[in-house]
């Protein structure tokens, strides 16, 4: 039995809410670590601010697109929900060597900018480690999900997108300040490194042995190369302004669960779109199937914004002592939420439609794109709600 795609305002806010919140959780809980960690960060690490964002969206667009080219799959009959399935295993294999792309090329303009071959080696050591572990778990935990619920009859492309890159958002930050704890506590850190490439080199053979999908490979590896390129804005845009970010301690704690939450929604509307396409359910853009899908997960941004609010507020009060701000924040933050959310349900469905029209799978392009713009749109509001902050 298939799941039901068909959405309602009470469904929306079952099967779409109830998962975002979940995920949410961990988006904040990534907040804590990012708030505690940032001035360390922006003092000892500065290459890291420029890669975390573009590292966070990233990994977690070649995930959500992994579990929404499992997902097509399984609704078009052509793979098993089955770990031992051979399309599912190496495009999991496949998964981890691209997740580590992005990095290296947002590792090389961190550089370029900062010159300094000593800082940039920790760098690489670190994020590269911490990129490989974190890929390998994703990579699997992904599948496992797509799998328990398309064999439940719950729809994956509901729950996937939210979960599999809100999970990159919470394990991202914490691994990179483990592995930062461990190059500075650990003499031989070059065995930990030499071990995990290894690994990266095997997943690479699995991904490629007896034939693979050439055009999912190609493209999401060309997509994710250029959109690791426009991830270097939302670094700079961090980097450059972490001193105003770190004075508004309240949004240092809430930039994971805006650009998580933001993007969560993006990868929501471009997974059911994208499976709607596949079977010939929407055909041009502006359908009403996806018009009605817009309209009925809008309204759970009502729910989600003031949550990261608040909690960001709590966090960073009791555990950086950081001042309360103005009743007038919550406003500013509550429209710019808002309106973000709107922006990116619509620019999602569009962008989906066109993609396929294109002949490019959006299940590849899609989440990587929304989640990327997403991205960038959602640092430039946290650097302007800063200064009005501050």
């Amino acid at each position: 039995m298939q799941p039901e795609r068909e959405l309602t305002l009470t469904l929306a806010f079952r099967i779409v809410l109830i998962p975002m919140v979940l995920s949410l959780i961990f988006d904040l809980i990534a907040g804590v670590f990012l708030g505690m960690s940032f001035e360390k960060l922006m003092l000892s690490y500065p290459m890291i601010l420029i890669v975390i964002p573009g590292l966070m969206g990233l990994r977690g667009n070649v995930f959500g697109s992994l579990g929404s080219r499992i997902s097509t799959s399984l609704y078009l009959g052509s793979s098993q929900p089955s770990m031992k399935d051979e399309h599912i295993s190496k495009n999991i294999f496949f998964s981890v060597w691209a997740a580590t792309i992005p990095a290296l090329i947002l590792l090389v303009i961190a550089g370029v900018k900062f010159f300094d071959l000593g800082s940039f080696l920790t760098t690489t050591q670190i994020i590269v480690d911490s990129s490989v572990m974190i890929s390998a778990i994703l990579g699997f935990m992904t599948a496992l999900i797509v799998i328990y619920s398309f064999r439940k009859g719950i729809d994956p492309d509901n729950i996937v997108g939210p979960a599999i890159t809100t999970f990159a958002d919470l394990v991202s930050i914490p691994s990179i300040v483990l592995f930062i704890f461990l190059f500075e506590s650990i003499k031989g850190f070059w065995a930990i490194t030499i071990l995990l490439v290894s690994f990266l080199v095997i997943s690479v053979y699995l991904s490629v042995r007896g034939g693979y999908d050439r055009k999912a490979y190609k493209e999401t590896v060309v997509i994710i190369s250029l959109l690791a390129l426009i991830q270097s804005v939302t670094g700079n845009i961090l980097q450059e302004f972490s001193g105003v970010i770190h004075q508004a301690m309240l949004l240092s704690f809430a930039y994971p669960a805006i650009i998580g939450s933001i993007g969560n929604y993006g990868s929501i509307m471009v997974a059911r779109t994208s499976t709607k396409l596949h079977l010939g359910e929407v055909e041009y853009i502006g359908s009403k199937k996806s018009l009605v899908d817009i309209f009925y997960i809008l309204p759970t941004t009502l729910v989600i914004a003031p949550i990261i609010y608040l909690f960001s507020l709590l966090a960073s009060t009791h555990l950086a002592n950081a001042s309360l701000p103005l009743v007038s924040t919550f406003v500013y933050f509550l429209i710019a939420y808002l309106s973000l959310a709107a922006l990116v349900l619509v620019f999602s469905t569009v962008l989906s439609v066109w993609l396929y029209k294109k002949g490019v799978d959006p299940d590849n392009g899609g989440i990587p794109l929304t989640t990327t713009i997403t991205d960038i749109l959602g640092t430039v509001v946290v650097v302007v709600l800063a200064y009005l902050i501050v």
